[in-house]
């Protein structure tokens, strides 16, 4: 069993201006997280950001720029790929922040130091896993959704790829155009065009 089976935050939790509270009626559960097709995975990545001695402020938009940076790192690991070794300075590091009375803001912001270093993929890729044994947030287990793009749209991206090599960026502007009006955008990549939701 993992050590972040459970998540709990010892301080009110502050809903926007007003503590939380049932005597009032302001209280968030995980059945409204539920409703509104948030994953509970996100707001223990929430939880994370404050110490739990301290008031926590909840708002619907710090739980989404949670949800993106979250996001953020579920694709930074897919994208690295296999794991490679442990970066022991950075695992030391965290644990030296979890030991200081659960201190995971602090032990998350030595996460996002070692995301945006230039370490090894793989080896980041396994340093994170082993500190996700203690986060909790499923690391390993994430893949990218898999997205259904119609046949017209696929179409439609082909055709600006043709227009882009002929030089006539006029077309391939306004094919660009048509396919995000069916709800799509396209990124350029060195391996060529890559169609995500809009």
């Amino acid at each position: 069993t993992r050590l972040a089976n459970f998540w709990m935050h010892g301080y009110f939790l502050q809903l926007d201006s007003a503590k939380m509270s049932k005597s009032t009626g302001d209280f968030l559960r995980l059945a409204t997280l539920a409703e509104r097709a948030i994953d509970p995975v996100v707001y223990r990545y929430f939880c994370l950001t404050a110490h739990y001695r301290t008031q926590m402020s909840f708002s619907w938009e710090s739980l989404e720029a949670n949800a993106t940076a979250l996001n953020r790192l579920y694709k930074a690991a897919y994208d690295w790929g296999a794991p490679g070794n442990v970066i022991e300075s950075v695992r030391d590091a965290f644990l030296a922040e979890v030991n200081d009375d659960l201190n995971f803001p602090k032990a998350l912001a030595i996460v996002w130091d070692m995301v945006r270093s230039n370490a090894a993929p793989a080896d980041k890729k396994a340093t994170l896993l082993e500190l996700d044994q203690m986060l909790g947030l499923d690391i390993g287990s994430w893949s990218p959704k898999e997205i259904s793009v119609p046949e017209e749209v696929l179409a439609l991206v082909d055709a600006r790829e043709a227009a882009r090599k002929a030089r006539d960026f006029a077309e391939a502007d306004r094919l660009r155009d048509e396919v995000a009006a069916h709800g799509f955008v396209i990124e350029d990549t060195r391996e060529g065009p890559k169609i995500v939701p809009a």
